[in-house]
């Protein structure tokens, strides 16, 4: 195991090549980085089973541009993907995506500040769309997430 400083040293190294080599620009390649360190850090995984990609479905042009985070199980291979819909904030949850229960599409399911937020998640059942009314079942982003197909009546309506 490696030592408190070794690993913060590391972090920073990571924070610091990736916005350099961001071939999205300086800052979003930061705003990148510092969210793969951030989601290792709370679900106690290694930078190397965090992949970071830009969220194209929920895009906006303004600072914080929504980032999305992939978290791989070093067991078992299991992939869960995250949403951090404001990178720019570092006390901002993410959110793990999964499929909506009336269209299938990838929406908010769970809010995910650390690791007993995700295994909080996994130990429910399935959602089941009668669930959805229940209050603090999905997060409030769940209505109107972009991710719903637009015939699902929990989609964003113009």
């Amino acid at each position: 195991m490696t030592s408190l400083a070794e690993r913060a040293h590391a972090a920073a190294v990571f924070i610091r090549h990736n916005t350099a080599a961001s071939p999205h620009g300086r800052y979003r390649g930061e705003e990148h980085a510092r969210t793969a360190v951030r989601l290792a850090a709370a679900l106690g995984l290694g930078l190397d089973q965090i992949t970071i990609a830009p969220d194209w479905l929920r895009r906006r042009t303004t600072p914080g541009e929504p980032v999305l985070a992939t978290a791989t199980c070093p067991d078992t291979g299991e992939k869960y993907v995250f949403l951090a819909r404001f990178p720019i904030y570092d006390d901002e949850a993410f959110e793990l995506l999964g499929p909506c229960p009336e269209c299938s599409g990838q929406v908010p399911l769970a809010t995910v500040r650390h690791l007993a937020d995700l295994g909080t998640h996994l130990a429910r059942p399935p959602l089941r769309p009668e669930d959805i009314a229940h209050p603090n079942t999905v997060p409030d982003t769940f209505t109107g997430d972009e991710g719903h197909t637009s015939t699902c009546p929990y989609g964003e309506t113009l």
